[in-house]
């Protein structure tokens, strides 16, 4: 074999070489789910897209399809159907508040608590809408009316700890996670309480 030979040979080993290292995807890089990824999570779940932030709006572009279809197909149903029809309320409702969309959900919310009063899940749910539409009062009195409905809810608990802490009242809010720890200590309301009081 001759030298020029040879130096060709590595040479191609070399550019060879080179292109695997460049086309390789780097660890840290990331990942395209998998339909299979993509069948395993629940449905309606919405997937969100890399660099969407906390304080980003869900949209079409960040959003699973299939999320998008069934709100699309809520919206128009809910807004098409008498207002004491509560099918498909809560679902249209919850789908707006995990967009951030607390504004939209709010009269949701109130039109199924009217039809359902004691739905304690659902008055959370309010509690939460009127929250993120700024009217903390509310989101209290929704939230204390769960508790004398049902004094165990640890949501509700948590819920109104959180709702002092976001007041900026400590206190109350040591007071009311201490109770909750106390009084369901496994409880997962508990747990994220006792994380929470580190905080304050």
């Amino acid at each position: 074999m001759n030298a020029s030979r040879l130096y060709l040979i590595i040479g191609l080993i070399l550019v060879a070489a080179i292109v695997v290292v460049i086309l390789l995807p780097e660890d840290d890089a990331p990942q395209q789910q998998t339909a299979e990824q993509q069948e395993a999570m629940p449905p309606g779940h919405p997937d969100v897209g890399e660099g969407m932030g906390a304080d980003a709006q869900p949209g079409a572009d960040n959003v699973r399809q299939d999320f998008m279809s069934e709100y699309k197909r809520l919206s128009e149903k809910v807004d098409k159907q008498d207002p004491s029809d509560t099918s498909d309320v809560l679902s249209y409702a919850r789908m707006l508040l995990d967009a951030h969309q607390g504004a939209k959900a709010l009269p949701l919310f109130e039109r199924y608590h009217k039809a359902a009063p004691k739905n304690t899940s659902v008055m959370l749910d309010l509690s939460v809408a009127y929250f993120e539409t700024k009217q903390p009062e509310k989101a209290e009195a929704i939230v204390l009316e769960v508790l004398e409905i049902d004094p165990a809810n640890t949501t509700a608990m948590y819920n109104l700890g959180a709702l002092h802490a976001a007041a900026d009242d400590k206190d109350k809010a040591k007071k009311v996670w201490n109770e909750l720890i106390s009084k369901h200590p496994d409880s997962p309301d508990a747990a994220r309480a006792q994380e929470f009081l580190k905080q304050l």
